[in-house]
């Protein structure tokens, strides 16, 4: 990337949504604001906040030129980011979450990485969750290939966080934006659509704190938020496969990646969704045979789950252990079938 202020003034815009964030809002901006891309500009969209989050805002907008504060009533995370978006100047958008922390180099780093592949719709980076600002916190797990999120985006969310990512505007216009109508997983109905016009991008590197332990959005959630996750995977599911699942198994599909209790699942389901898990990798395998290298890797975690899902059941619970063993051993052996079938 060019260091020529003049071209390079609004070649990225960075979105932020703020919420009565007063305790941590301070942190996040300053994350921002110590950037080594220094070509950008803030859109901060103050949405309603009633504490001092306001007075903050106002005083960093007066001390940095790049800031922009936009105050609006209360209409949740998912609008306030559609005009943040529409509000940008750059061919690429930055979301940063008010209460985590953007690592000096991040922007740089992605920016590079767009430049190097310029048929990339985003980027996205590893991630650390915290809870305690001054203490290492742990490596949220990621994707082992981005070639393969169009896979897995049927089952979960791959991305993780949604703050670190660095998007195309074009490709999100392109795409429809947020959907004003998903006030949760918005993140994950967005990357579903971006996928359907290009690739994500990884910078290999922790380059984002998300912030843990507090009531966000996602936490304060859970369910409601499972549910519509849910209903993003089975559409994923149903674009891949072709047949529809039950919002059952979809959820028990949800509870699987997100190591929900075991006891949360029907028996019924928990075969289910073993079953539309096979049928998904079969079939996106036999779609991109270039991808073959990957299947044994792919089968092989799968049957780790499972298997770690054993050691979360119960312990008397005999038929459900039996269940999951069923699946862990089916699940092995098509994994090393695929690793002798393509030599891997």
């Amino acid at each position: 990337m060019s260091d020529d202020n003049s071209t390079n003034a609004h070649s990225l815009s960075v979105v932020m949504s703020v919420y009565n964030g007063q305790s941590d809002v301070a942190l996040a901006i300053d994350s921002i604001l110590a950037q080594t891309y220094p070509n950008f500009e803030f859109l901060i969209i103050d949405d309603g906040s009633t504490d001092d989050t306001p007075a903050i805002l106002a005083d960093y907008a007066r001390r940095d030129a790049r800031i922009r504060v936009i105050s609006q009533k209360n209409t949740g995370l998912t609008l306030a980011l559609r005009r943040g978006v529409e509000e940008a100047r750059g061919q690429f958008i930055a979301r940063m979450d008010a209460d985590d922390i953007s690592l000096p180099t991040r922007f740089e780093k992605q920016m590079a990485l767009f430049e190097a592949q310029p048929d990339l719709v985003a980027v996205t980076t590893l991630i650390e969750h915290f809870k305690d600002i001054d203490k290492k916190g742990y490596l949220a797990p990621a994707p082992k290939s981005m070639d393969l999120l169009p896979l897995y985006i049927c089952f979960r969310n791959p991305i993780g966080g949604h703050g670190q990512v660095i998007f195309s505007k074009a490709a999100y216009l392109a795409a429809g934006g947020y959907d004003p109508e998903c006030n949760l997983a918005e993140d994950y109905d967005l990357w579903t659509r971006l996928l359907r016009i290009g690739r994500f991008g990884m910078v290999n590197e922790i380059l984002y704190r998300y912030r843990t332990g507090h009531e966000s959005i996602s936490s304060l959630n859970k369910m409601p938020q499972a549910k519509v996750s849910s209903s993003i995977s089975r559409r994923e599911y149903k674009r891949l496969v072709g047949s529809e699942i039950s919002d059952k198994v979809g959820l028990a599909l949800r509870f699987f990646w997100w190591r929900a209790s075991p006891e949360s699942v029907s028996l019924t389901d928990t075969m289910k969704s073993s079953l539309v898990m096979l049928r998904a990798v079969k079939i996106f395998f036999a779609n991109n045979p270039e991808l073959e290298d990957h299947e044994f890797a792919v089968r092989r975690e799968i049957a780790a789950r499972w298997r770690g899902r054993i050691k979360q059941t119960s312990p008397m619970d005999f038929g459900r252990k039996f269940v999951m063993l069923g699946n862990t051993f089916h699940w092995g052996v098509t994994a090393l079938t695929a690793k002798a079938r393509h030599g891997s």
